[in-house]
């Protein structure tokens, strides 16, 4: 029902951003919340500060390993339209990082030219990381999708194509993923879209991100509050496919990412969000097809 901010900021939290931006930057901080019912107590507070400094404003959140990892080993340039990297701080067990705000509305409802910015920020990322060699992150990945495997693996027709998505996994070209890639992790800044929220990010199969971000927009928003219709998604998936320097075969591209969106409906199936049946419904199509075309 939206974010907002109320004045609760701690010495400890005051102190964390001044070991990460220095003393006397900071004008003011706030807490971001969220609310989710109508009541005055319905609402959740987060581990997320906005900062008010001289140069701008910062946001403070608690992170990863993996989203700190992210920011400093490929995102901390101004090639891409990310937020800008300001450093982070180890607090006991805890790590803080600090990143420029990014003022906008999120990506929930699509219109043709947003369709368009974000296939261009998302293929300037993978361009620049194209076949990238470092594993760690997609090791985790591929333990996490064999488990996957072995849930949906009993049905007939969706784990038999499941598992050629599995095998294509292996040697599907990899590159820089956000690896949550959806409208909520989108930013609508001033025309241009800025990818957000990097906590899943890593060297991964680069028909990912791709997928996650038309697989759960639908024109009557049956899953996630999210519209874009058939129009959108192809001139999304079409634009990446033309910025993109080295590429797959357009055919083999088609098929990686429907493969992609498999996956993206098992997730939900496997993790009981499903209520309705749609995503095991969607799956059982999609299946089919991909069987077909193999």
């Amino acid at each position: 029902m939206g974010q907002f901010e109320i004045n609760e900021v701690s010495d400890r939290i005051q102190h964390l951003a001044e070991n990460i931006l220095g003393r006397g930057i900071i004008e003011t901080m706030s807490r971001v919340c969220e609310r989710y019912g109508l009541r005055e107590n319905e609402f959740r507070k987060y581990d997320v500060y906005k900062i008010i400094t001289k140069d701008g404003k910062r946001i403070m959140k608690k992170a990863s390993d993996c989203e700190a990892s992210n920011y400093k080993k490929y995102l901390n340039t101004n090639r891409f339209n990310v937020p800008s990297y300001y450093g982070s701080y180890v607090d006991g067990k805890d790590l803080w990082i600090i990143l420029e705000n990014i003022e906008g509305n999120d990506l929930r409802d699509m219109t043709d030219e947003l369709a368009i910015e974000a296939a261009e920020s998302l293929a300037v990322i993978q361009n620049a990381y194209w076949n990238c060699t470092d594993t760690e992150r997609f090791e985790t990945y591929l333990k996490r999708i064999e488990k996957r495997y072995s849930f949906i693996k009993d049905n007939d027709v969706i784990g038999k194509a499941y598992k050629i998505f599995l095998e294509r996994q292996l040697v599907c070209p990899r590159t820089m993923s956000n690896g949550d890639f959806l409208e909520f992790n989108s930013v609508n800044h001033e025309g241009k879209v800025y990818i957000i929220d990097w906590g899943f990010g890593g060297i991964l199969p680069y028909s990912l991100d791709i997928a996650r971000f038309i697989a759960h927009a639908t024109e009557n928003r049956a899953t996630f509050p999210f519209y874009m219709n058939e129009k959108q998604k192809k001139l999304f998936v079409d634009h990446v496919y033309e910025l993109l320097n080295m590429k797959p075969d357009y055919e083999q591209y088609l098929y990686d990412i429907k493969l992609a969106i498999l996956n993206e409906y098992v997730e939900f199936i496997e993790a009981d969000e499903d209520e309705d049946n749609w995503y095991l419904e969607h799956a059982n199509i999609l299946a089919k097809e991909l069987i077909e075309s193999n």
